[in-house]
């Protein structure tokens, strides 16, 4: 097998080392790096900005995705056997959407003939949602969805009629949703 010769890489480091302030040039050149990246931002930011903007979700395929993967976890739970779970929402979902401000303020002063001076202050907000075009619509820039909150979780399993099961499940889904004890009900599936 051959050998690679790496003596130009020695003889180029000593040669930068022979660079006065050559510290100075690096962070140079980083900076314009970071500006070049911050400025002319790739392809992939845009993309992410509007898959951000379409992938509202709704309060039943919150629930839907909760309720498969509660599923698939409490049937691995050894002697529960085959279960379902039902999981209901208290609202829907909350989407937060970028805004922007624009604020004007505008300053009169009026001096009268007696020599007072009176001063008129004016300030304008008027905050309207940031949107984006998708597909040749416009929708709201959103920054993020807040869920809603779970009211209550119903678990059918083969091997509930084993309290010792039942309560495994019950530590589970507790574990996982953070839901009190008198949110979930645990049946027996025939």
């Amino acid at each position: 097998m051959a050998k690679l010769d790496f003596s130009f890489v020695n003889k180029w480091f000593a040669k930068l080392k022979k660079v006065k302030h050559i510290e100075i040039y690096a962070v140079v050149i980083m900076a314009i790096l970071i500006l070049v990246i911050w400025f002319f931002p790739t392809g992939e930011s845009k993309t992410n900005v509007t898959t951000q903007a379409t992938s509202m979700t709704t309060a039943q395929n919150y629930a839907k995705s909760l309720e498969e993967r509660l599923n698939k976890v409490l049937s691995s739970i050894s002697g529960a056997g085959n279960v379902d779970c039902m999981i209901t929402l208290d609202g829907e979902v909350e989407l937060v959407l970028a805004y922007s401000n624009d604020e004007k303020n505008s300053s009169t002063q009026n001096t009268t003939s007696g020599g007072t001076i009176n001063k008129t202050e004016t300030s304008n907000t008027s905050k309207e949602p940031i949107l984006i075009t998708v597909n040749g619509s416009s929708e709201p820039l959103v920054l993020y969805e807040i869920m809603p909150d779970i009211k209550g979780i119903v678990v059918v399993a083969t091997g509930a009629n084993d309290v010792r099961v039942k309560l495994d499940i019950l530590k589970a889904v507790q574990a996982l949703l953070k839901v009190d004890s008198s949110q979930i009900e645990i049946f027996t599936k025939s």
